[in-house]
């Protein structure tokens, strides 16, 4: 019989680890991006008069 409670906490340990490691991802890229110097990105939904600034 497989042991359940050994399978979860497999599982349970190797998706708390992944989701450890994409917040500190997060946290570098975010300090990245704050520290630039480069002009920040600007969205535009598509208009053309958004497109001629």
């Amino acid at each position: 019989m497989p042991n359940y409670k050994r399978m979860y906490h497999k599982l349970f340990n190797a998706i708390t680890s992944t989701i450890e490691l994409l917040q500190c991802v997060q946290m570098e890229t975010e300090a990245l991006y704050v520290n630039s110097d480069e002009t920040p990105l600007q969205l535009s939904d598509g208009k053309k008069e958004d497109l001629e600034e």
